[in-house]
């Protein structure tokens, strides 16, 4: 089974968070997520909760608000241990297409994502020009390439119900490394590209609605409707 995108691959394209299969019950479950105090667990059958950023009652949400740390190599044993942590969170949802360190409490500079080549998705998201099989970074960074961007709809296993329209740039060039050390560089553009910025922002302390214009973010009810009559009209806009 693809891995589905937590990134909304419909609307205008879709948000940053979402299924790219369209059905509104596997986009709903994708945004769903309750919130506690994520304390890291050893043991992998006992994965962290999401840190949520608009949840008074999730206690470690000032993870989302700080630059994450920059790791050193080789990686520690922990932070190898929060790395396989990160890649296991991943690995249990359907609707995701990356996912941070700190959105699941862990304050360190690490990225797993994917973005594949569907025929059937490209339907309805022309900027889906780029495709990346899983992969996990540490130390990610980007750069644009110029500044031209996209407007697009986004959510977030970080903020609960809520959408909105985020200005990304078009292409980037990228640079991160393997958990072994190995640096990885290239261009990435449209929702690749997208993808990218949305998971370094997190290393940076950046949420989407931190680049949401004011007045401008909307329920995911809202959206689900907006989405709903769009498809309904075949629209992809």
């Amino acid at each position: 089974m693809l891995k589905r995108s937590f990134l909304f691959l419909t609307l205008s394209s879709f948000l940053v968070a979402c299924s790219s299969h369209y059905d509104r019950k596997e986009i709903k479950a994708g945004f769903e997520t309750d919130c506690e105090s994520s304390e890291r667990k050893s043991k992998m059958t006992q994965l962290p909760d999401y840190t949520v950023i608009n949840d008074e009652t999730c206690e470690n949400r000032n993870v989302l608000i700080v630059p994450a740390k920059t790791l050193k190599f080789p990686l520690s044993e922990e932070d190898q241990n929060d790395v396989k942590i990160l890649e296991a969170k991943y690995d249990q949802e359907e609707n995701c297409a990356g996912l941070a360190a700190p959105q699941i409490g862990i304050g360190k500079r690490a990225i797993v994502f994917e973005v594949h080549d569907d025929p059937e998705l490209k339907k309805w998201r022309p900027d889906l020009t780029d495709s990346m099989p899983k992969t996990i970074w540490i130390n990610p960074s980007y750069e644009p390439l110029s500044e031209e961007t996209h407007t697009d709809y986004e959510g977030c296993f970080s903020v609960n119900d809520l959408a909105g329209p985020v200005a990304r740039f078009k292409s980037i060039r990228y640079e991160g490394y393997t958990p072994e050390g190995q640096k990885m560089e290239g261009v990435a553009h449209g929702f690749l590209a997208r993808v990218i910025q949305h998971e370094v922002d997190h290393t940076n302390g950046i949420c989407f609605i931190h680049r949401v214009e004011d007045g401008k973010l909307m329920s995911i009810e809202a959206y689900r409707a907006m989405r709903a009559k769009a498809m309904e009209e075949g629209r992809n806009d």
